[in-house]
């Protein structure tokens, strides 16, 4: 990752002979929330737009006192900093529309000789290649399966991120528009398998009951080592079901076949996918699958109705699932191939070998 720790006077500035208008609104924001204080900032060494690795341009630290001692990282790049679109309709965004904050947990936060953990701004730079790559916006409520430790090598049971807002006022209004502050936290595998079946705000506020909501602890349990708290959550998702009516993974593509569909997706992704639509369609819910190009829904199909398979331009495929086909899709196996589950006539199922977040 290409920084280097710059202290400048007072607050953190944009680099000189630019105008940055949008920059300055969300230095001028955290600065009324941590009346002063200087935070430690992070430049980008070579831009993005000149050809950098490091879609970011800056990643400010607040040492944040409640209500437990954690840095605070606020990032500048995903929104418009250089006032280059200026906003001319009310609720016009400016860039991507948000900036990623993230709390972290350490007692030495309050130490003024300490410095951040530098693992979370190599994070935020790597979730702001995967929206510039992708084109994924990450909005609240969110999530993202990182399929490892959030920390590359770090003894955690957190292997995951959920999305909120951030709790220091948002959206802020710049002159290029409306800047939603997006906080990631992080969650254990079995936290996202909650957040995918019930809801992100849900299973964060359950978390909150033990551990201060919205802010990472590397060393915790997860909720389900507290019997009150996963039957708190239970209830929850037996009570609403899921929330999620839609989610992006970065592998999906959609042909047709002689007799329906072929969906290509990552081989990682059938556990979630499997949970995703059973805790939608049994409640009378579609959910819909976003790739980068391409896009499926699933929708509830009475019993004794056919399957339906349906491809058209410009528009999502739809799949429409009975009873039998939902809990079927439980089976599918996580192996590159083509596979065909019984209960789903119509779909072959094309998984493909990949790394990446399937979320």
């Amino acid at each position: 990752m290409g920084l280097f720790s710059r202290k400048s006077k007072s607050l953190p500035e944009p680099p000189e002979d630019d105008e940055a208008p949008g920059w300055d609104a969300i230095t001028n924001h955290f600065a009324a929330a941590y009346p002063g204080q200087e935070p430690l900032h992070y430049a980008t060494l070579l831009k993005w737009a000149l050809g950098g690795n490091d879609p970011l341009d800056g990643i400010s630290v607040y040492r944040a006192a409640n209500p437990v001692p954690h840095w605070h990282y606020v990032t500048y790049g995903y929104s418009d900093l250089y006032g280059t679109t200026p906003a001319t309709e009310p609720g016009q965004v400016s860039g991507y529309g948000i900036e990623m904050t993230f709390r972290l947990a350490d007692p030495s936060a309050l130490d003024p000789a300490a410095k951040p953990p530098l693992w979370v701004a190599n994070m935020l730079q790597n979730l702001a290649r995967y929206v510039f790559r992708s084109g994924n916006v990450i909005y609240a409520r969110h999530h993202l399966d990182g399929n490892g430790p959030i920390a590359q090598g770090a003894n955690t049971q957190l292997t995951a991120l959920a999305f909120t807002d951030d709790p220091v006022g948002t959206p802020l209004q710049t002159p290029a528009g409306l800047v939603h502050f997006v906080q990631g936290v992080g969650i254990t595998a079995a936290e996202l398998t909650h957040v995918v079946e019930w809801h992100t705000d849900g299973v964060l506020d359950v978390i909150g009951q033990r551990w201060p909501r919205g802010i990472t602890i590397m060393d915790r349990p997860g909720l389900d080592s507290d019997p009150a708290l996963l039957a708190l959550v239970e209830a929850g998702q037996q009570r609403e079901g899921s929330s999620l009516e839609a989610t992006q993974v970065e592998t999906l593509a959609i042909a047709p076949s002689p007799d329906g569909l072929v969906v290509t997706l990552s081989a990682l992704a059938p556990p979630t996918l499997a949970r995703s639509i059973a805790s939608r369609l049994p409640f009378g819910r579609t959910i819909t699958l976003y790739g980068t190009n391409d896009a499926v829904e699933f929708l509830p199909e009475p019993a004794a109705g056919p399957i339906r398979t349906v491809s058209q331009a410009d528009q999502p495929a739809q799949v429409s699932l009975t009873p039998d086909g939902v809990a079927a899709l439980a089976g599918l196996p996580q192996t590159p191939g083509d596979h065909r589950v019984d209960a789903v006539p119509g779909v072959i199922w094309r998984l493909v070998d990949t790394n990446r977040p399937a979320s």
